[in-house]
């Protein structure tokens, strides 16, 4: 009946945690440790003659194999063999003759495995419930018979495929013959081998604002003295929407500049017509979101007093280059790894 109702549970486990997530992976483990006998025998009788049946060594080793489907981080429904040896029974009658043999038993067991997760590589504490068969050879007989295990213990990790594990298993009625009834103790480690399961989470993204800067130069966007863009200078506005295209919610704020040559009233309408031309380019190519065009005219120069010693129009024009321009700045949102 104890049984029934163990393996009703599992089943029950099972069910809920098949409709509840996705399954994880699987696992197959090998191992061994302590065995310890529980439990005494009864005295046999022939004709007059009373035989004295006892444990004369509790202690032995056990031999551990499992294979666990992880449905859950917290769930795994598992299947095991344990072979326990080491034991000693003895038969002694009343005239002192004694003799003693191993006790030697075969468990195969299914049980559920409930954790608490320590981390999300592996670790975790468990405890670990479910229906056994045994088989066990005690006095020249054997004894089949169907039991449960019930156990407690801890995973540590090493790698997401490699985990050590010791625990403590308590078989119950492992020998039922007679009168009879043993119990086994094992206090094992295992090696946990790990397939499967989820990729490994993508890094956690923050948002961070950016601001972008560029300077474009008028000699590659313009012929000289116009304000009509050049194939050179629709191409680098197409490279700047490249470079820019990752920056959520961009705002661009274009500004032009010219050098200091002629006069401010011409300057300024020249710079407005070329900041216009970049911004009539970009809103051509569905950029909607241009918030500033200006035409500044000579002011910021960017080659400072470089040129003030230059003598000779041509000369003049080639050094201050640099101040023909049209800047483009580019702010908004953008994400990177934590």
């Amino acid at each position: 009946m104890k049984t029934k109702l163990i393996a009703a549970a599992v089943i029950a486990a099972v069910s809920f945690s098949a409709n509840s997530a996705l399954p994880e992976s699987f696992s197959f483990g090998v191992g061994g440790g302590w065995n310890h006998q529980y439990g005494s025998l009864t005295n046999d009788r022939v004709n007059d003659d009373i035989f004295s049946n006892k444990i004369t060594s509790k202690n032995g080793y056990g031999i551990k194999v499992d294979a666990e489907y992880n449905f859950t981080d917290w769930f795994a429904l598992g299947l095991g063999y344990n072979y326990l040896n080491g034991a000693k029974v003895g038969t002694e009658d009343q005239y002192g003759y004694s003799n003693t043999a191993k006790i030697h038993t075969n468990i195969a067991e299914l049980y559920g495995r409930f954790a608490y997760p320590l981390d999300n590589v592996g670790s975790d504490i468990f405890f670990k419930v479910g229906p056994t068969y045994n088989r066990t050879s005690c006095l020249g007989s054997n004894s089949s018979k169907g039991s449960f295990v019930a156990g407690l213990g801890g995973q540590w990790a090493l790698t997401k495929n490699i985990a050590l594990r010791a625990g403590y298993d308590y078989f119950y009625n492992t020998y039922n013959k007679d009168g009879d009834k043993l119990k086994n103790g094992l206090l094992y480690a295992t090696v946990q081998f790990t397939f499967g399961g989820p990729a490994d989470p993508a890094p956690q993204k923050q948002v961070v604002k950016v601001t972008q800067k560029f300077n474009l130069d008028q000699n590659i966007l313009f012929p000289f003295d116009s304000a009509k863009l050049s194939q050179n200078g629709l191409d680098a506005v197409a490279q700047l929407e490249a470079t820019s295209a990752d920056i959520k919610g961009a705002d661009f704020s274009v500004y032009g500049y010219t050098d200091r040559i002629g006069s401010d009233e011409y300057n300024l309408v020249l710079s407005q017509k070329r900041a216009d031309a970049v911004t009539n380019k970009l809103k051509d190519d569905g950029v909607t979101s241009v918030t500033t065009s200006e035409g500044r005219g000579k002011a910021d120069p960017v080659t400072g007093d470089k040129c003030d010693t230059v003598k000779g129009k041509k000369a003049l024009v080639d050094c201050l280059a640099p101040d023909r321009r049209v800047e483009v700045i580019v702010t908004g949102e953008v994400e990177v790894d934590e």
